[in-house]
């Protein structure tokens, strides 16, 4: 699970470095169906929100980051399912690639940095491969839980 995590946390990062790299003169990269690659930073979470907030609202992204993690390698060591775990491992690194950002590119107050986005599609939002990790990781734990077989034990149960 720490590879997990360190892989998307890694990869988050790789693709932010390439963005400001190639995209910070103002450079737009155009996709396809209403998709382009644009650099901006942000200061809030999903669609900008809470930008205000800055530095209490990078703290309470710690805090629940932090419970993520934990109960991610606590689920590991007891053998929870993999495919969940492995889950929730992507979403604590996606998580930790943005708080990074907050944490290294704070300039004014402690945690006050902004996040690296660069993927905008047009209908929906701008945002970068740690929120893909975030969300993806925590929307497939939850269709997991959902569309679990309702006959399978959640325990291992013993037969005399």
């Amino acid at each position: 699970m720490a590879a997990l995590v360190a892989a998307a946390f890694g990869l988050d990062q790789l693709t932010k470095s390439w963005a400001l790299t190639e995209l910070d003169d103002g450079r737009t990269i155009e996709l396809a169906l209403g998709a382009r690659l644009e650099l901006i930073f942000n200061p809030g979470v999903a669609f900008g929100m809470g930008s205000e907030l800055g530095p209490p609202l990078a703290v309470g992204l710690i805090v629940v980051l932090t419970a993520l993690t934990v109960w991610t390698f606590v689920r590991a060591v007891r053998g929870a399912p993999l495919g969940g775990t492995a889950l929730l491992a992507l979403a604590a690194g996606g998580g930790m690639g943005n708080i990074w950002d907050r944490i290294s590119r704070a300039s004014d107050t402690p945690l006050s940095g902004k996040v690296v986005d660069f993927i905008a599609v047009d209908w929906f939002a701008i945002f970068n491969v740690a929120d893909v990790f975030t969300t993806g990781g925590i929307a497939g734990w939850a269709l997991l839980q959902v569309f679990r077989r309702a006959d399978a034990p959640l325990t291992p149960s013993r037969e005399s």
